[in-house]
């Protein structure tokens, strides 16, 4: 039976090959990552919360924030980029979990003083995750609240297009992004007095984390901290 059990694993390896956890590369059968994967950096302490990156890379001078912290996991460069991307634009979905699973292990390590009420995400517009097919802060979201056995609500929604962000300035973002969203109204009541921890896939000058829990602050919660998967460096862009 043994014999068997293991020419069906092999059998299913050839059919569905086994892929770095990171960025999704097809890799030797009993690896987990990639070579590019496994000489990533981690995002090292002691951290600035106020931008997540480690104080040795920090240069956000200490603006204020609408959250109160934030972090994350990696910074947006070498394979993470790849990550990224497959995740995304490949439609790599299986990518969310492993992602989140990093990401998760940072809130642990990161947020241990704190006692989330339910994990929310930043929201898509309705058609572009039709054209996409899902929204990956929303399947990181799901992934990071059954990790950390939180609920996870879909309470914020994006009333207008703002255009792709990516290539704009920080100030040109924030302009663009002011008002873009807002708290769905079948959760208005689910805010108030609440500590809640918002997710998305990167953070680059914090625009749109900022717009979003502005929003969340508006209706009256608490806290809101962030976590996303990757972080820019600085003077980069996403």
């Amino acid at each position: 039976m043994s014999e068997l059990k293991a020419a069906a694993r092999l059998l299913s390896k050839a059919v569905f090959p086994n892929t770095c956890k990171i960025c999704g590369e097809v890799i030797e059968l009993d690896a987990e990552l990639c070579e590019k994967c496994k000489g990533l950096k981690k995002v090292a302490s002691p951290r600035c919360f106020n931008c997540g990156r480690a104080k040795a890379a920090c240069d956000c001078k200490q603006k204020k924030n609408e959250y109160k912290r934030a972090v994350a996991p990696y910074y947006y460069e070498g394979s993470v980029v790849t990550a990224v991307y497959n995740f995304k634009m490949r439609k790599m979905e299986f990518l969310g979990e492993s992602h989140a699973g990093f990401m998760s292990a940072c809130i642990k390590e990161n947020y241990d003083d704190i006692a989330f009420d339910y994990v929310t995400f930043v929201p898509f517009r309705y058609f572009h995750k039709i054209m996409r097919g899902f929204n990956q802060a929303e399947v990181l979201a799901r992934f990071v609240a059954k990790n950390l056995d939180l609920e996870v609500k879909p309470v914020l929604y994006k009333k207008r297009y703002t255009g792709v962000q990516h290539k704009k300035s920080a100030t040109k973002r924030k302009a663009d992004l002011f008002g873009a969203f807002d708290v769905r109204e079948d959760f208005a009541d689910a805010v108030d007095g609440k500590t809640i921890l918002l997710i998305d896939d990167i953070k680059t000058t914090g625009a749109t984390l900022n717009e979003c829990a502005k929003m969340l602050k508006l209706y009256g919660a608490e806290e809101v901290d962030v976590c996303t998967f990757a972080i820019t460096l600085p003077n980069t862009k996403k």
